[in-house]
């Protein structure tokens, strides 16, 4: 598609977008990702041309790609078209929640940043760090920093959604994939699992900084 007529349908440099085709067999059902602007055939969605704020966006794609989320969405899925009308039933975070204090932070700012880190590690995303507050460098990718960063995402939801640390377990249970490959990588156990309990505790203290160790 031409270059101008896409900047006549986008406002943005950057838009929200998610895989259309999935399956609730999958590692994971929902894939929700900040992309570079461009044409996009229907496989791809986009999200946030109706949303007005870009601080907005970061908290939408946290939220849609957080596992409590996804067990929600394979409840609803039944074939393999994630389909807009069944993206538009999911129980969202009220934005409200966003403006409460994590710490010494806000949840939303909380959120904003750790989603700048993970999405923001090549320079064709430069305009989205930007609209966000940032202008530097894209950040280098770190497998274990952004697993701990992820693994913060996911314990925030959990705790959000009002989850207890029993019933986050059981819904970590339901990703078998997610399980045997962390066991298949760190001998047996089940890491993603240990991560996000262990946050869960932290966050719930208002604690965004401790790491937690092997």
């Amino acid at each position: 598609m031409d270059a101008v007529k896409v900047a006549e349908q986008l406002a943005t440099s950057w838009v929200l977008a998610f895989k259309h085709v999935s399956s609730p067999t999958n590692v994971r059902t929902m894939i929700a990702a900040i992309c570079p602007r461009a044409g996009f055939g229907n496989s791809i969605p986009l999200l946030n041309h109706n949303i007005d704020s870009a601080s907005a966006v970061p908290l939408l794609l946290a939220n849609l790609n957080a596992m409590s989320m996804d067990y929600v969405l394979r409840q609803k899925l039944q074939g393999q078209n994630l389909n807009l009308f069944v993206v538009e039933q999911l129980p969202l975070i009220a934005p409200e929640t966003y403006t409460q204090p994590l710490g010494n932070t806000t949840i939303g700012d909380f959120v904003c940043g750790e989603v700048l880190r993970l999405s923001y590690t090549a320079n064709d995303l430069a305009a989205f760090a930007r609209d966000l507050g940032y202008d530097g460098a894209p950040f280098a990718w770190d497998e274990e920093d952004r697993r701990h960063r992820m693994a913060r995402l996911d314990a925030l939801y959990f705790n959000l959604y009002g989850l207890s640390r029993d019933e986050a377990a059981y819904v970590l249970d339901t990703f078998p994939i997610v399980r045997e490959q962390d066991e298949a990588r760190w001998n047996g156990r089940y890491r993603t699992k240990e991560l996000v309990l262990g946050y869960m505790n932290a966050l719930a203290a208002g604690d965004t900084q401790t790491v937690i160790g092997a």
